[in-house]
């Protein structure tokens, strides 16, 4: 069952600062998660420079970092929607808290795994 939120009332829109506050936040948080990104790609393709690890665990270890990475990058997307869109607040939020959680256990693990 889908439930769409009540639109807002009139007079009761979103200011222009949070507009822009939106999409500053999303801007400087996928920029943030690429250099990030760039830094875990290069620390995992030189983790296994001894080469003590398989290459089927360095592989989990490089694939689950950038797909964490990747996930985590999405979700400054719905929290910077969050800043204009009040009614969608809550879902956006519960979407930006779940992509990040989910991101971060991805990564995690695939860094656990690979010790």
């Amino acid at each position: 069952m889908h439930i769409e939120p009540k639109a807002q009332e009139s007079g009761k829109g979103s200011s222009i600062l949070m507009i822009c506050l939106g999409l500053i936040f999303i801007v400087l948080w996928l920029a943030a998660a690429f250099v990030l990104g760039t830094m875990k790609l290069m620390a995992s393709v030189m983790a296994n420079d001894s080469g003590a690890a398989s290459p089927d665990a360095h592989m989990t270890l490089i694939g689950g970092m950038m797909a964490g990475q990747i996930l985590t990058g999405l979700a400054g997307i719905p929290a910077g929607l969050a800043f204009s869109w009040r009614s969608w607040r809550k879902r956006l939020l519960w979407t930006f808290g779940t992509l990040l959680i989910v991101g971060l256990a991805i990564q995690i693990l695939s860094f656990t795994s690979f010790f």
